[in-house]
């Protein structure tokens, strides 16, 4: 009896140890209270001392090298675009780094990955849901992971809600953008015929280098004709747009009968021309034309985790072979962010905007 119940007091206690195991996080090292990351004040980038953030069940904690400017990031900054309830308000939307804590079983420490982060990857560590985060190709640089996440994921979820079918024709707005690169690529992979509107020739012959049958210089005035005369019956299937309101009317009139436009940033603001917004849903209703509003950063943990695990399963392991992934320029030092921001504000720049943060 004394023998059963020592035996049974051992399994509750090797019980009890792997149980504080998989709660406690695994460290690499014994981590800084206090962490070097951007906020946004008066909208400006401004570097600050943050707490580290220590991962949740089921989180990593990546010791950042490297991050990437997003629009929405400039959007927050300004005070347009409200922090999501629960997230931090340090800046940033994907990262490439290196795990030095971990309450996920999925990673260990010392994983080199990238991630998709709600915020938080302006900074020298950043806390991740383990859903989103991706193991680093070796033949990826820090740079190229760091900048991957964001306009990858993006692109993939707007031409899987477009539904593109072999042989359609896709318009693609802001195409030498991050999100735009990727679309061309993986709209001309689903076997779609690609036209896109850009701000110059260089970027349109970026675009057209990638797959783009040809489009149109948005700083030439309305593009509409140019986009009739390139589409096989002078209308296409499907929009990807991220400009909204300055383009709503056009978007309508380029698309055929049961379109797709997929709406996914407001980067001309919300405001439709009055004289369509009159009869705008009535155009949609005679067209058929679905208006499919979308956006990344809110969306459920089920949710990112599938679209993660098909996009690390089917698209990552060929950018750099079959996908091209284009670094416009790069910064060094989180003291540099404003900076960058100011250069994708400038719109000179074709593909990534990347911020280096640790050269460790």
């Amino acid at each position: 009896m004394l023998r059963t119940a020592a035996i049974a007091a051992a399994g509750a206690a090797v019980a009890a140890c792997l149980y504080a195991l998989t709660r406690r996080p695994r460290l690499a090292f014994d981590l800084p209270g206090t962490m070097s990351a951007i906020v946004a004040r008066d909208a400006a980038c401004t570097v600050a001392t943050v707490p580290t953030p220590q991962p949740a069940a089921g989180e990593v904690l990546i010791q950042v090298r490297a991050t990437a400017i997003n629009r929405l990031d400039v959007m927050q900054r300004r005070g347009k675009s409200p922090v999501p309830k629960g997230v931090t308000e340090v800046l940033g939307l994907e990262a490439a780094g290196i795990v030095v804590a971990t309450s996920s079983a999925a990673f260990e420490v010392g994983d080199e990955v990238l991630a998709l982060v709600p915020g938080g990857s302006y900074a020298e560590y950043v806390a991740v849901d383990a859903t989103t985060v991706m193991r680093k190709p070796r033949s990826m640089s820090w740079a190229e992971a760091a900048s991957v996440p964001e306009a990858w994921l993006t692109a993939s979820l707007n031409l899987r809600l477009a539904n593109v079918s072999p042989g359609e024709t896709v318009l693609i707005h802001a195409a030498a953008s991050g999100v735009g690169v990727a679309s061309v690529q993986l709209a001309r992979a689903a076997g779609a015929r690609v036209l896109v509107t850009v701000g110059s020739a260089a970027k349109l012959e970026l675009a057209q280098s990638l797959g783009a049958s040809g489009g149109a210089l948005r700083h030439d005035g309305p593009w509409l004709e140019a986009v009739r005369a390139a589409a096989p019956g002078g209308k296409v299937d499907a929009v990807l747009d991220c400009v909204a309101g300055a383009y709503a009317e056009q978007n309508v009139e380029a698309l055929g009968v049961d379109g797709r436009w997929v709406l996914y940033s407001l980067f001309s603001g919300p405001e439709m021309p009055e004289g369509l917004a009159k009869g705008f849903l009535a155009t949609l209703m005679k067209k058929r034309v679905q208006l499919l509003a979308t956006t990344l950063r809110t969306r459920s943990r089920p949710f990112k985790k599938e679209l993660v695990d098909a996009f690390a399963a089917q698209v990552l392991p060929h950018i750099g072979s079959r996908f091209h992934h284009v670094i416009d320029k790069e910064f060094d030092g989180l003291a540099s962010a404003q900076a960058a921001h100011d250069y994708l504000e400038s719109n000179a720049n074709a593909g990534k905007v990347v911020l280096k943060v640790s050269q460790l």
